[in-house]
């Protein structure tokens, strides 16, 4: 296989990720590694072989053995730096969601088109197997017609105060809910007509965050399918994992249950507390494990293999047009039509 040169601007927590998948997969030329704090692009550059680092983006977009691009920068700043690349002729990979308004989405999209390059999203749950398994049995018709979805994605205060600096800047709405309104898009293959939704603030801004505690939002699908969506940064930090996923689709003909994170397939009981670590996404070991890493090894492959991509752009507008519907519909305290 002959290999293609990837960069990775944004080197935090899940920018890691991406520098993972880099380093192991055979298709790819680890380029450079990009972050704000040159220590950390220097740590990561080091520890997943890549053959340079830089503080300042720029630096990357003239750089001809670049050829694609993982933008992985904090949700609310990957508008800049992704037309910027795409200007550049860079393919990219985007992390969820697009952008934290639809004109940024609009542009980071209309710029790829424009440069004729490839823009993939990072809807990784589009390769979580209980996801995908539930979409093939909607679509072999399984359930019959879906008429009722409820969802859950949580994670516990810990995510809010101490992994995510920016949280201040996001909510869990933008972080936890982008994957979960992707996810029932493509699995029923339908847009939302109609949301409206409530949302309370005050724990978090006690501990210190600048973001709402949670957001319910009930979403009409243009097909009639009607779904609950429920995303909250305030489980206790006790809680026997820092993510909660639950999701349940009724049917006219059967019903499906996803538990995607007490599914109890591995349970450690300490002394201090119990834990149920997540299987489907490690990563772990010395080869790509677990959906994250096959969502980042599936854009190397479009791009080494000039193979089609799963999430468009247009799925990352549709998304976050969506949630910019909700915070609307809170504001405003009525449903909000798109």
């Amino acid at each position: 296989m002959q290999k293609k040169g990837f960069a990775l601007v944004g080197a935090g927590i899940f920018g890691e990720r991406h520098a993972q998948a880099y380093s192991r997969h055979p298709g790819v030329d680890f380029v450079a590694v990009c972050d704000l704090n040159a220590e950390r692009a220097a740590e990561i550059a080091q520890k997943y072989g890549a053959r340079s680092h830089t503080a300042d983006f720029r630096e990357l977009l003239n750089n001809p053995e670049i050829e694609a691009v993982s933008i992985a920068t904090p949700d609310h700043l990957h508008k800049d730096v992704a037309i910027a690349f795409a200007e550049a002729g860079k393919h990219l990979l985007v992390e969820k969601p697009l952008a934290t308004n639809v004109q940024d989405a609009e542009a980071i999209n209309n710029a790829a088109k424009k440069a004729g390059i490839k823009l993939m999203v990072d809807f990784h749950n589009r390769f979580n197997p209980p996801m995908v398994s539930a979409r093939d049995a909607i679509r072999r018709g399984d359930l019959g017609t879906p008429a009722y979805v409820y969802t859950r994605l949580s994670n516990t205060t810990m995510v809010a105060t101490d992994m995510l600096k920016w949280a201040s800047k996001s909510s869990a709405l933008w972080f936890l809910a982008s994957h979960m309104v992707d996810i029932v898009r493509w699995m029923l293959d339908d847009e939302v007509k109609r949301v409206y939704a409530v949302s309370r603030s005050g724990i978090l801004n006690k501990l210190g965050v600048d973001a709402p505690d949670f957001h319910v939002a009930t979403v009409e699908f243009q097909k009639g399918a009607v779904a609950v969506f429920e995303h909250a940064w305030i489980l206790p930090r006790t809680h026997a994992t820092v993510k909660d996923l639950k999701m349940e689709i009724l049917g006219s003909k059967g019903s499906l249950n996803i538990d995607g994170s007490h599914n109890r397939t591995l349970e450690i009981y300490s002394a201090e507390k119990a834990a149920f670590p997540d299987l489907m996404a490690p990563p772990t070991g010395d080869h790509l494990t677990g959906f994250v890493l096959d969502s980042i090894a599936y854009f190397i492959d479009s791009i080494t293999l000039d193979a089609p991509i799963r999430a468009t752009g247009e799925d990352g507008i549709a998304t976050t047009r969506i949630i910019c519907a909700i915070l609307e519909s809170v504001e405003k305290g009525l449903p909000v039509e798109l």
